[in-house]
């Protein structure tokens, strides 16, 4: 039997719930919306990590943060551990990225045997030359600059995402004798905060203020006030017009590359699978936070659907599903056998029959910098309709909320629901080690600084790295900035007299 070729879209940023398919009343994602109604919608789907390089390291081997030892947006795989690009290789696919993956270090493949097109970001640690080249936008790529400029214009998000496309659609239109598994990896809708003209002026009076100001929580962290930015109606409601409009933006490259999709399948007589996902969301402007690093569902909860040869049409399933379950999923789907021990588990048999496991528990982990400075191991456990969310160190303040009822998270009911506290507290740490976790995280970060340090010295191959031109690095019509000052920490992370 023919194998199924596979194209796997792959978006940076991308909240749950920002899409038409899911639910939100002002976004427009006509493409997003036909392909969910013709697959698989899984409706739970969570990152293993709301932070970029940890999440997708953690897809790529199917497995924890916690057990490939990546928590920064420094860290790299080993060349020699398998993900499952090596076992569809193994198979005979010709395993092909097309964009942004975010490898970091010399080993820029980790199972894809080519690349059309590189990344937008740096390539190695501490690459000071590559950040310096986004011009006025190199600030907005992090969360404690991203108010620095918002509009409706060009960036190098935008001009990055029109390059990686351009390259697979001519993939797309030549024929390849091997069965393929494609990854397109775009950086939309990633701040900085800059959507088309036209989007970002549709979108302006049409989002809105989020609940969790506007009615207001009844918790409030203590881990992130070293975090806390702008929350003014002006400044959040801006960034989210910018962030609908990269949506819509995304949402539209999206069907350019889902038609072409179509198109190579008939031209060559094969059947196929297309898959939708992003590494983490955004929480513009909720709780005063931007960007990810949280467990909160618009950081943490992102999209996924297939649609395609064998997958049901028409399926909304609700349980929770992982990111690492990408790659057991595939493996399953193609006859390939996975890397071993892996965390994540294949939603083949979901996909076909839309049978659902409601008694499976999805984790996620992050290392959180506190405001003081240090190092703060956390972890959420995700099962039926409850979530829980511990910070080691700030016990006192754990997060039990009831999904289903508290969609918006207002609610914390650790106090007032102590047995099923109890029983999620123990499923969120299960083994799970703080103290082990937070050593073997200091032993990595001295590694990567005599990396970034021999960086200086040492000149590398760029070939695969996106430098954006002067069309990309103007500032945007109805350019805003934040007037608010930001908080200490983050000051901390801008040069001094920068990022004003």
């Amino acid at each position: 039997m023919a194998k199924r070729d596979i194209l796997i879209f792959l978006s940076d940023q991308h909240a749950g719930y920002c899409a038409g398919y899911a639910g939100d009343p002002v976004a427009r994602t006509p493409n997003l919306d036909r392909i969910a109604a013709a697959g698989t919608v899984f409706d739970a789907a969570y990152t293993s990590c709301p932070l970029c390089v940890p999440a997708r390291m953690s897809m790529l081997a199917g497995q924890l943060p916690s057990k490939t030892g990546i928590f920064t947006n420094d860290g790299s795989l080993p060349s020699d551990q398998a993900t499952f690009l090596h076992s569809l290789g193994a198979e005979g696919y010709e395993t092909v990225l097309c964009g942004r993956m975010h490898f970091v270090g010399l080993d820029q493949r980790h199972g894809f045997t080519q690349r059309i097109f590189g990344d937008t970001t740096p390539l190695y640690p501490g690459d000071r030359a590559a950040f310096e080249a986004t011009g006025p936008y190199k600030y907005t790529r992090a969360d404690f600059g991203c108010l620095q400029i918002i509009g409706g214009g060009n960036s190098p998000t935008l001009e990055y995402d029109r390059q990686v496309i351009r390259a697979a659609l001519e993939y797309l239109r030549q024929d390849h004798e091997k069965p393929q598994c494609i990854v397109v990896g775009v950086y939309a809708p990633h701040f900085p905060y800059v959507a088309p003209p036209e989007l970002y002026r549709y979108y302006l009076d049409k989002v809105q203020y989020p609940a969790a100001l506007s009615s207001g929580c009844d918790y409030a962290h203590p881990v992130f006030s070293g975090r806390l930015m702008d929350t003014s109606p002006e400044t959040v409601l801006r960034a989210r017009a910018a962030y609908w409009g990269m949506v819509e933006f995304l949402d539209g490259n999206i069907g350019l590359v889902f038609d072409a999709w179509r198109e190579y399948l008939a031209r060559t007589g094969r059947e196929g699978i297309f898959g939708y996902l992003s590494d983490h969301g955004d929480q513009l402007g909720e709780r005063g936070l931007y960007g990810k690093k949280t467990f909160f569902e618009s950081s943490a909860r992102i999209p996924m659907l297939f649609a395609g040869a064998g997958i049901a049409a028409g399926l909304r399933l609700q349980s929770p599903v992982s990111i690492m379950d990408l790659g057991p999923t595939l493996c399953s789907l193609a006859g390939a056998a996975p890397p071993p021990e892996q965390d994540g588990r294949s939603l083949a048999p979901q996909l076909v029959t839309g049978k659902e496991d409601p008694t499976r528990p999805v984790w996620s982990e992050h290392v959180e910098t506190g405001p003081d400075g240090r190092k703060v191991p956390c972890r959420m456990a995700r099962k039926g309709h409850w979530k829980y969310i511990t910070y080691a160190g700030y016990e006192d303040h754990d997060l039990l909320f009831h999904l289903a009822s508290d969609p918006n998270e207002l609610a914390n009911l650790a106090g007032t629901h102590p047995e099923k506290a109890g029983e999620m507290r123990e499923l969120a740490l299960g083994d799970w080690d703080a103290e082990r976790i937070l050593k073997a995280y200091e032993i990595k970060a001295q590694h990567i600084q005599l990396q970034k340090q021999w960086l200086r010295h040492t000149a590398l191959d760029q070939s695969e790295h996106w430098k954006p031109g002067p069309e990309a690095l103007a500032y945007p019509e109805n350019y805003y900035a934040s007037p608010a000052e930001l908080p200490e920490p983050l000051r901390r992370l801008l040069r001094p007299g920068e990022g004003k």
